[in-house]
């Protein structure tokens, strides 16, 4: 059943998305290509994990195995950082609306690559999240 997900924004000015009883959103906890984020290190990029947790809108607890730091810079576009949690929000809804209690590991691994480009141009059907 396809379930409207709704994009709102968290205190950090970041986007987040609930697709039934799942939430995905973007968190900046200043992690880094090797670690922590080094602002003095010019080859260091700060990036965002998601985090997914599964409730009822006043309670959300977070989901086993689904927290992840990603190839997302902090300082991309909100635009995309909308698309983003919309399409991360679709893929785990699939799964966890359905059995609340499926291991979504694997799946966390694989969407831990998202970035940029996969929605750059997914208007003109060339992006990886069509």
């Amino acid at each position: 059943m396809e379930r409207k997900i709704e994009l709102l924004m968290n205190p950090e000015n970041l986007p987040y998305a609930v697709n039934g009883n799942v939430m995905v959103e973007w968190e900046n906890l200043d992690e880094g290509i090797c670690g922590d984020y080094d602002p003095d290190d010019p080859n260091d990029v700060n990036l965002l994990r998601f985090s997914v947790y599964f409730g009822n809108g006043s309670c959300w607890e977070p989901v086993d195995d689904a927290s992840y730091c990603t190839e997302m810079p902090a300082d991309t576009d909100i635009e995309i950082l909308n698309k983003a949690v919309h399409f991360l929000a679709k893929e785990y809804g699939e799964v966890l609306n359905d059995d609340p209690l499926a291991s979504v590991k694997k799946l966390g691994e694989a969407l831990s690559w998202i970035a940029p480009d996969w929605f750059k141009n997914r208007n003109k059907g060339k992006g990886m999240a069509n």
